[in-house]
């Protein structure tokens, strides 16, 4: 096997071909297993051989605010049962303060609905943030929102696809809006909206 696979001519085939040059010459039952483990343990080859992952990315942690109001979390939760023709609300987290603000909307909004209810509910009672962070959403991806921020001077901060933990403190907070809608609306489940805070 190594007189095959280090051959200047062959060049540390990959197993399959490697199987192929060496059952040229040579059989034996165990002929494709064997190659292959020794293919793996070639240190040539592992030198030589380039990854097909993706490389990760940098871990960076968001900025600590410097005062309320300042870095926003922004998630959706939807699905909900119909309220008063409201089957959604916006999650609205401040990242300084913890505290929120939760808006009853119609479902999933457009980015136009999205800044119309950011600015009727957030911007005009708390000012204009830094920053928001929000998932991938067609609302937080599209020209609109973002010609908004850009002209607002509002950074834009997208999270991971498919890794919520990134937009952690709205995430959680779903899940105690969950919580205490189940409690309180359990026997009302068509009067949620007039429940939140």
């Amino acid at each position: 096997m190594r007189w095959v696979h280090e051959a200047p001519s062959s060049g540390h085939p990959g197993t399959r071909r490697s199987a192929q040059l060496v059952s040229q010459w040579f059989w034996w039952p165990s002929l494709g297993s064997d190659v292959e483990d020794f293919v793996r343990q070639c240190a040539t080859c592992a030198q030589a051989r380039t990854s097909r992952q993706r490389p990760e990315g940098l871990l960076e942690p968001l900025p600590v605010p410097r005062r309320p109001w300042s870095y926003l979390s922004v998630d959706f939760l939807m699905d909900l049962p119909d309220s008063g023709g409201f089957t959604a609300i916006m999650v609205v987290v401040d990242r300084f303060s913890k505290g929120c603000k939760l808006v009853p909307l119609k479902g999933l909004p457009t980015a136009m609905q999205t800044a119309d209810a950011m600015f009727a509910h957030v911007f005009r009672n708390f000012g204009l943030p830094e920053d928001i962070v929000s998932d991938r959403g067609p609302q937080f991806t599209s020209r609109v929102w973002r010609a908004l921020c850009t002209r607002l001077d509002i950074g834009v901060s997208l999270t991971s696809s498919h890794h919520p933990q990134s937009n952690g403190q709205a995430e959680r907070l779903n899940q105690e809006i969950g919580r205490f809608l189940r409690s309180y609306c359990s026997r009302e489940q068509q009067r949620w909206s007039e429940f939140l805070p």
